[in-house]
């Protein structure tokens, strides 16, 4: 899962959706100096990670990008859903998505001290330009996929993803609609017992 996934499936709890960002960030184990909360928001992204990794529906979903794009597809199937979690807000979402998305940036300021340093400029970055609410915009999401791509030097599949966006969208979209709530279902029974851990092993 991407960011705004990763927040809405951690609420509630500020060091829970926190964690929905950090969880990226924060490499190795987790330091018990982080805050209880933070730490089990921390927890809960890997879990997610882990879960959505074995999914069937999401490898299913990410074996219809085209053959170029499979060694990647997990990951930008991420931004995708995203994309799609975005726009049918109002059913998957919590309350209006510019005020969840404000109090994302809430909870990233409360635990601004636990930022890691290689997560510093994107999480100001994301903060200042309310990048979660504009992943309504498929020409941000198609801007990030692109980023993935140039990140793992494959910029030369860029055409691949452009067709993706062009042709595979709501075929991609229908695959949100099955995935997203098995994933919600899995975070109910996880968050107890993240926090239960981030207790236990301070």
């Amino acid at each position: 899962m991407n960011f705004l996934a990763h927040c809405r499936l951690a609420h509630p709890g500020d060091g829970f959706v926190a964690g929905g960002i950090l969880g990226d960030f924060v490499k190795g184990n987790i330091p018990e100096s982080l805050p209880v909360e933070l730490r089990a928001g921390v927890r809960l992204h890997r879990r997610i990670d882990s879960f959505s990794n074995r999914l069937p529906a999401m490898r299913g979903s990410a074996n219809r990008f085209p053959p170029p794009l499979r060694r990647v597809a997990p990951v930008l199937l991420d931004i995708v859903a995203d994309h799609c979690l975005a726009l049918a807000w109002p059913r998957y979402g919590v309350g209006n998505l510019g005020d969840f998305t404000d109090r994302v940036y809430a909870a990233l300021g409360r635990y601004g001290d636990w930022v890691p340093a290689r997560g510093r400029v994107f999480v100001q970055r994301m903060t200042e330009t309310d990048l979660l609410a504009r992943y309504t915009d498929l020409a941000v999401i198609h801007r990030a996929m692109e980023h993935v791509l140039d990140r793992l030097k494959a910029r030369h599949l860029g055409p691949e993803v452009a067709e993706v966006l062009n042709n595979s969208l709501a075929t991609l979209t229908r695959d949100f609609d099955v995935y997203f709530p098995q994933l919600v279902e899995f975070v109910r029974a996880e968050r107890s017992v993240a926090a239960h851990w981030a207790k236990t092993t301070t």
